[in-house]
């Protein structure tokens, strides 16, 4: 008998016709099947697949992924079971609006039972099946009968194999009117879950289970897998026969399209791929993550021959354009909810890095690696700038660390711990916060320590004084306190004050409530960085340049680039770092910086100005710390300038892409004083869109600890790995801890090609040729790795401030020679590597003469999110800019 005759005409018709039904991300249009399909011909036993079928049908959802327990269990007759009390519902956590969890009730005797997974909050799988699903309308009594009627059906008791499947017969039922579905748990002991990692969404269960999204062509066989698949990475929609369109050569490709959790693959039979698309391999330029997509689209078409030809367009974040041709609508279909459930599900606990996580733990359990999350200590970091901390007093510092921010409650975009003026008192700071736009006061960034009179870096965001000239008398204190410094009333200079906007949209803003200093013994100066959005106008101008070109014709290459203002907005960047610089250095005097929010041009001035300065920020460990204390903990907004998660919206910009550039720019400058190579900008570049790690999940420090930090890997815990540091450290690295001052014309800038050309046959020549040219070149001593044991994050590893850095023009070639020790030289850059590793335990061999400059590639050619002024390839003059 079919249970699901059991329900009243009225109630079926209801559910038929239910519209609140929140559908699963992977969720169908509903079909016309009957349901008197779910019995088939044994003897009147319920039919598992044919009962996942039919609830599919007539519910709209995808077919139920129906798991059978290992022993048979009793009817119970509470509808609703839950963990602990048969009958009673299992609440739903606020974070997670998409999953319901049953656990189907025993009788204790039986030995099966069904045990709910992790809702997010820590809970672990314990074993057996669970139920996921959406929640809908559908009342409890309708569920109650169900269940009874299911149960009823298979005669109540255990008995055996059709036990078991009535059992199935009452999760598909139970599953189907909660509009989701039934999986396996995975079995485990003791593991912590992410919020939302534990949870097993459609999708998951697809793969738990064997199961796919609806259509025969997409579905997923048992244990799908391929080569370079990574942990936690499953494949859960299959497109078995499609077709992908290569411009140049105009050709169509022949393969399959895998779509996983974490991205789509595109691959072709062995030996199919035509020779001169092989570079597409070897750049991966088939492998699309989830994070990389900025728009997916389906398009459909009529043939000359009046054929119906569907498309699948697929944007990405790299310039890259993928022009699927799949056979059914239904492999579209399954592909773009593929997509939105893993690409972009509004929940950054959603996303694939915790998945990732979890799987990585487990293969790598007793395996100690660096913590990450851990790197940038902020009393350590303090301490080695000769700043009072609690680990180490300094009577002369004018400036002093604060946990005034602790709770979050100062700024909630800031660190924890801040650094201010000693003279400033915590109710004065707490007035300045109130003025400056969004809390975000004037906080210290980097101070040089005694040896350069304790001369600071500062940032901050605008003051909110607006055309009326409101005045706060504590921001003035606090400026007057940076402009003093040590010298305490001794002070004759001005302060530089940068404000990086361009001049007129400074007076804009000012306009609309915003404002900047105007303030006695302050020197103003407009930077002239254009804001987020020419940043993000000018980058996919650049995209379109690279596309634009094609080898063998003569093209409007330099052309393009000079009109897409990319090198233009560098030169500005780089202009208002070689002034911060400059003034520290020269004049013994601190640099306040800010733009109208703080979070984007502010933090490329500083970490750039402090790359500059400070020789520790040029090792591997030290550059990595830089990025998570200047750009994660003070609050670049990576989730929503990078759309993490969600889809690229109005504040969509690649400014951290900008910055990386910038670096780029400098290391061709002087690249023997960088332990770090630039490969590892490349991986920066990549990982930041792909959703693999949580270091750029977040917008701000207070999330990423609340929400991902201990749910998920930290990128700089791989990259500081033994077997990893090795592929992107310098060969030949001379540490060094003189100062970089930037040379910021423009006819020294090179293009950036491992970034803009790594997906086109070009990029690839040009990194086969460096490879090749390394493997030639005879190994320095410079290029042994350091030993593991040498790394350390303790406090004593950090000296209490740092020597004065050394000038030297980074024009090309013309270093200062090396004439300070060994160990005065680890003192100063506050190397995580001692002396030995250093120099290989042999003596520091003197500097060597300059060698001529190859000539570089020339290149032709203006963070408020409300400039009005700042218009794409519209650039100042000097003059505007006084």
């Amino acid at each position: 008998m079919d249970p699901l005759s059991l329900l009243s005409a009225k109630k079926k018709e209801e559910l038929a016709s239910t519209k609140k039904v929140v559908a699963s991300p992977l969720s169908s249009p509903p079909s016309a099947t009957d349901p008197a399909d779910v019995f088939g011909a044994l003897g009147g036993r319920p039919n598992p697949g044919a009962a996942a079928a039919a609830t599919s049908s007539l519910f709209g959802g995808p077919p139920l992924l129906v798991s059978t327990p290992a022993a048979p269990v009793q009817a119970s007759s509470g509808g609703y079971p839950s963990r602990s009390t048969p009958g009673a519902a299992v609440s739903t956590p606020d974070e997670d609006p998409f999953r319901v969890t049953f656990a189907s009730p025993t009788n204790g005797s039986s030995g099966g039972s069904y045990s709910s997974g992790s809702y997010g909050g820590g809970t672990s799988f314990s074993g057996g099946s669970s139920f996921h699903g959406s929640h809908s309308d559908v009342r409890r009594d309708e569920v109650k009968d169900a269940a009874k009627a299911a149960w009823g059906a298979a005669g109540g008791s255990a008995w055996g194999a059709a036990g078991g499947a009535a059992s199935s017969a009452f999760s598909a039922v139970g599953g189907l009117l909660r509009g989701g579905s039934t999986t396996a748990a995975t079995p485990s002991s003791g593991s912590n879950g992410a919020p939302g990692a534990g949870l097993a969404s459609l999708a998951s269960s697809a793969a738990a289970s064997g199961g796919g999204p609806p259509g025969g062509n997409s579905s997923v066989p048992v244990g799908t897998t391929f080569e370079d698949i990574l942990p936690g990475e499953k494949v859960h929609v299959i497109v078995k026969s499609c077709y992908l369109v290569v411009a140049n050569p105009l050709c169509e490709l022949h393969g399959r399209l895998l779509v996983t959790n974490y991205r789509l693959k595109f691959q072709t039979p062995k030996g199919t791929l035509r020779e001169e698309l092989q570079w597409m391999r070897e750049v991966s330029y088939f492998d699309v993550p989830m994070g990389t997509i900025e728009d997916i689209k389906d398009e459909k078409s009529v043939t000359a021959a009046g054929a119906i030809e569907l498309k699948l367009k697929v944007s990405t974040k790299d310039f890259r354009t993928l022009v699927l041709l799949p056979k059914t609508e239904e492999d579209i279909r399954s592909t773009l909810q593929a997509v939105a459930a893993f690409g972009v599900p509004g929940n950054p606990t959603l996303l694939f890095a915790f998945k990732h996580a979890e799987a990585a733990w487990e293969s790598r359990s007793g395996i100690q690696d660096i913590d990450g999350w851990t790197l940038y200590n902020p009393v350590q970091e303090y301490t080695r700038m000769g700043i009072e901390t609690d680990l180490m007093p300094s009577p002369s510092s004018p400036w002093r660390m604060s946990k005034l921010n602790s709770d979050y409650g100062l700024c909630t975009t800031y660190p924890a711990v801040l650094a201010f003026p000693r003279n400033m008192s915590d109710q004065e700071l707490r007035a300045v916060a109130r003025f400056r736009k969004r809390g975000r006061l004037p906080s210290m960034s980097w101070c040089g320590g005694p040896e350069l009179e304790y001369a600071s870096l500062w940032r901050c965001s605008q003051t909110t004084e607006g055309l009326m000239g409101q005045k706060c008398n504590e921001d003035a204190a606090l400026v007057e306190c940076i402009r003093q410094g040590w010298k305490r009333g001794e002070a004759d200079r001005d302060l530089l004050v940068i404000d990086l906007r361009p001049w007129k949209s400074a007076w804009a803003n000012k306009a609309g409530g915003g404002g900047f200093e105007g303030y006695a013994k302050c020197r103003l100066v407009f930077g002239g960085i254009d804001n987020i959005h020419c940043v993000r106008d000018a980058w996919r101008a650049m995209g379109a340049a690279v596309a634009n070109v094609t080898e063998g014709e003569s093209g409007t290459w330099f052309k393009d680039v000079a009109n897409s203002s990319w090198y233009d907005y560098l030169g500005a960047i780089l202009g208002s770092c070689l002034k911060v610089v400059k003034e520290i250095l020269e004049h013994r005097s601190s640099v306040m910086v800010h733009c109208s929010d703080g979070w984007d041009r502010t933090a490329e001035a500083t970490s750039l100005s402090m790359l500059c300065l400070d020789p520790y920020y040029r090792t591997q460990a030290g550059f990595l710390l830089l990025i998570q204390k200047e750009w994660c903990s003070f609050g670049h907004r990576f989730r929503t300038r990078l759309a993490l998660g969600e889809p690229p919206s109005g504040e969509f910009s690649p400014v951290f892409i900008q910055w990386l550039e910038c670096v780029y720019q400098i290391v061709q400058y002087t690249p023997n004083a960088f332990e770090f190579s630039t490969s590892v900008l490349i991986r920066l570049a990549h990982e930041a869109f792909t959703n693999r790690y949580g270091t750029f999940l977040c917008d701000n420090e207070r999330e990423r600890s609340e929400k991902v930090s201990t749910f998920a890997l930290s990128f700089w815990s791989i990259l500081l790995r033994p077997e990893e540091s090795i592929t992107w450290r310098n060969p030949d690295y001379k540490p060094d801890r003189a100062a970089i001052v930037p040379n910021i014309c423009q006819a020294n800038y090179v293009i950036w090609e491992d970034y803009w050309w790594r997906h086109s046959p070009r990029g690839l020549k040009a990194q086969l040729a460096r490879t090749s040219t390394a493997a030639a070149a005879p190994p320095s001593a410079a290029s042994t790795p350091p030993p593991a044991a040498s790394v350390s994050f303790d406090a004593e590893a950090a000296p209490a401030s740092a020597a004065p850095p050394l000038v030297t023009e980074a024009a090309g070639g013309g270093d200062v020679a090396r004439e300070q020790s060994v160990e005065a030289l680890q003192a100063a850059s506050g190397s995580l590597f001692s002396s030995e590793v250093l120099t290989n335990g042999a003596a520091l061999p003197p500097a060597a003469p300059p060698q001529p400059r190859a000539p570089a590639k020339q290149v032709f050619a203006d963070d408020d999110d409300e400039d009005p002024f700042a218009l794409p390839g519209k650039r100042l003059t000097e003059k505007d800019k006084d």
